[in-house]
C-alpha cells in the first residue's frame, strides 16, 4: 500500500476526503492519484516498527556499560 495526502477533496472507496487527509491506495491507484493531481506521496512515512538503538545516544561507545545488581530479598 502507498500513503498518498490529498492536494483537493475527494471520494476514495466511497468515503468522502478533504484536502490535507491521508489514505492508503494500491500502487496503481496511487499512481493515477498523483498523475491527476489529486494526491502527493506523504513525506511522512508509514511508521515502521521502531529499532531502539542497541546503546543510548549518550553513552560513548568506547566506555564499558555498568551493570546493576538485583536487590537482596
Amino acid at each position: 500500500m502507498t500513503r498518498l495526502v490529498l492536494k483537493r477533496p475527494h471520494t476514495h472507496a466511497g468515503r468522502a476526503f478533504e484536502a490535507g487527509d491521508r489514505i492508503d491506495v494500491e500502487a496503481s491507484t496511487a499512481d493515477w492519484l498523483i498523475a491527476h493531481g489529486v494526491a502527493a506521496p506523504d513525506a511522512v512515512p508509514q511508521s515502521a516498527p521502531h529499532q531502539a538503538d542497541p546503546e543510548p545516544a549518550d553513552l560513548k561507545p568506547d566506555l564499558p556499560r555498568s551493570q546493576r545488581k538485583e536487590p537482596k530479598p
